[in-house]
């Protein structure tokens, strides 16, 4: 249950912020990669306090396959996805453009069962039909 208790949590932060990326970038000449840049600046710096509090600086099982994945994922999630995620923001607002990119878990179930040979149940199934069916209702809304 802690597990669950924790994804509510970040899902409870990521509306939060969110809501801030809309009040930050809601002037029209505001620079939407440059946005992205200092929001990344300041995702860092939690990062680099909370290496530092947990005092856990081994950086040792990381290779360089690892490090490159990782670098990756970044540049789609936190570059590219964030910069489209800004200027959706910014044409529909944060009420729309939050639920319609969470339909991301319906490409995570199809690229589970592709690339990770994951065996999906019928409740994630069910779970991502009821999403697609959310993100439906917003569009017609």
């Amino acid at each position: 249950m802690q597990g669950e208790i924790l994804a509510i949590l970040a899902a409870f932060l990521w509306g939060i912020s969110a809501t801030i990326d809309k009040i930050a970038i809601s002037d029209g000449n505001i620079p939407i990669p440059q946005a992205n840049l200092i929001r990344s600046i300041g995702s860092l710096s939690s990062l680099a306090i909370i290496v530092f509090l947990l005092r856990d600086y081994d950086f040792s099982a990381f290779d360089s396959k690892r490090i490159s994945l990782l670098l990756i994922a970044g540049s789609i999630a936190g570059g590219v996805a964030m910069i489209l995620f800004y200027f959706a923001l910014r044409q529909i607002g944060a009420g729309r453009t939050v639920p319609l990119s969470s339909i991301y878990p319906l490409f995570t179930v199809i690229l589970a069962i592709l690339f990770l040979g994951e065996n999906i149940t019928i409740k994630v199934i069910a779970g991502t039909l009821l999403i697609i069916g959310g993100v439906i209702l917003v569009l017609e809304g």
